[in-house]
Parts: C-alpha cells; structure tokens; sequence
C-alpha cells in the first residue's frame, strides 16, 4: 500500500533519516496517544484502537520511532484526512507535507480523485500551511473548514 512512500529527511547526506508509513498495529497505540495528547485538541475523544481494528491508521516510522500519524477515511470519490499528526520533537522537517503526499498517493491507488481535510476555523496557521501545499477552501458554514486538493 505505502510501499513507495519513503522519505528522506535532513539537509546533509549524513543526516538523512528516511521514514516509512505504514499501518498502526496494537504496540503503537501508546506512542500515537502521546502524539495525539501533545498535538491534537480532540485526542481525548480519538478511540485509536478502533481506527487501528479499522485499518484506517497509519504510522510514520523511522527505524523503531513513530514521529507521526494518519488516519484516513475512503470516501465515495476522495480520501479524507481525518487526522494527521506530528510528534513535537519531529516538526519543522517536512514530515507533514511528506505525510500528505503519502494521502495523495494512497488515494490515487484507490482510484480516487481528491484528498480532502478540515481544520477548525480559528486554526489560521493550519489552513495556511494546507493553502501553500495546494489545497483550496469548500465553500461551507459552522465552525469548520473543508479543504480539498486533487490528486
């Protein structure tokens, strides 16, 4: 599934780590609870263990680390990012735009057209960064932004 999603980090050849997305299995849940406690405004009511049962999450690894997270959600024409989170100590290395590449290519494996995100109102930082990755705003009410970029 993710097989070519492999990703090479750091500026020198000496530094480069590449980490691999892969599916969740049990013995990750706990490192992907401390992720989500430390990024995620709604990790209290993320049940983890469901998705990971689901197949529908997915770990960035390098060697034995988890430095973040997916969950993705196949809808009929697009692929949601339900979730993406990076482990603090792993930001500002391109992880996330890496992990959204790996959404992209997930989706064009399953014959779909789009990927799609939401992101809360306020969260101006998030919406901006997902802007300058090529996403485009959904016209939508509430307290939510739809985002969605095809692929």
């Amino acid at each position: 599934m993710f097989r070519n999603c492999r990703m090479p980090v750091g500026n020198r050849p000496a530094n480069r780590i590449e980490h691999r997305l892969r599916a969740a299995d049990r013995n990750d849940l706990h490192r992907l609870q401390e992720i989500a406690r430390t990024t995620l405004p709604d990790a209290m009511s993320l049940d983890l263990a469901a998705l990971q049962r689901d197949e529908n999450l997915f770990v960035a690894e390098w060697r034995t680390a988890i430095d973040g997270f997916l969950v993705l959600l196949p809808l009929q024409t697009s692929l949601l990012i339900s979730r993406l989170a990076v482990a603090e100590d792993a930001r500002r290395q391109g992880l996330g735009a890496w992990l959204l590449d790996c959404a992209t290519m997930h989706a064009r494996g399953l014959g779909l057209v789009a990927i799609e995100i939401q992101r809360p109102e306020h969260d101006t930082i998030g919406i901006t960064w997902l802007a300058k990755r090529g996403f485009a705003r959904l016209p939508h009410g509430g307290n939510k932004v739809y985002l969605t970029r095809d692929v």
